[in-house]
């Protein structure tokens, strides 16, 4: 097959991550989806790199955001709450999106293949300071979207599956983001647990303790 029929076929797969629907809703009460979250994820990394410490690959960053849910579009999103609820779902998924990631490798032609493959393996291993850094404004961003319905009326959490995790994660402070130690990150965390926190009291929701 011709490189470009190839380049032609996986952008046609991209296409499944873009309706690949997420529990947030966005500020108008639409569903958001992953292809929205891989967006805005995009856009954090471009705002936050000016102001970290650490000499960091910022093409990498961006290009380790582009890729890190692609899977998604062939096993489907497991949400964070379900996986703390539910462990084995998260084994589940590894499996699942190991056979996607190769099956996504077998549409392109080398060496793009090769590539894609070793920044999403790069990105579930987190071992990369990059890595880490998307990782960690992958929940950031997650959690200052959930905040963004109706300017701030987060009572549909409880709607979602597992939703009373949704209180817990967007109020308590996360390990890596302290383990990774940039001030701009501890900043960012900082400023979306206040909002959260600040919302519930808003929902008349009684706030987790901290």
């Amino acid at each position: 097959m011709k490189r470009i029929d190839k380049i032609i076929n996986f952008m046609r797969a991209l296409e499944e991550v873009c309706v690949v629907k997420r529990d947030l809703l966005l500020f108008d009460g639409s569903e958001e989806n992953d292809a929205m979250h891989i967006f805005k994820l995009s856009f954090l990394v471009m705002l936050i790199a000016p102001y970290l410490k650490t000499p960091v690959n910022y093409t990498k960053m961006l290009e380790l955001a582009l890729v890190h849910d692609i899977a998604e579009g062939k096993t489907g999103d497991y949400t964070a709450a379900n996986q703390l609820t539910h462990p084995e779902l998260k084994v589940e998924k590894q499996k699942k999106e190991t056979l996607a990631i190769n099956e996504l490798k077998g549409l392109l032609p080398f060496p793009l293949n090769k590539k894609i493959y070793a920044l999403y393996q790069e990105y579930e291993k987190k071992k990369t300071i990059e890595a880490k850094i998307i990782s960690a404004l992958d929940k950031l961003e997650a959690n200052l979207q959930a905040n963004q319905y109706k300017d701030g009326d987060v009572r549909y959490w409880k709607l979602c599956e597992n939703g009373a995790q949704y209180y817990k994660m967007a109020s308590q402070k996360k390990p890596l983001i302290k383990e990774i130690d940039e001030p701009i990150l501890t900043d960012l965390e900082n400023a979306i647990i206040k909002l959260s926190r600040a919302n519930m009291e808003k929902c008349g929701i009684k706030c987790p303790k901290r």
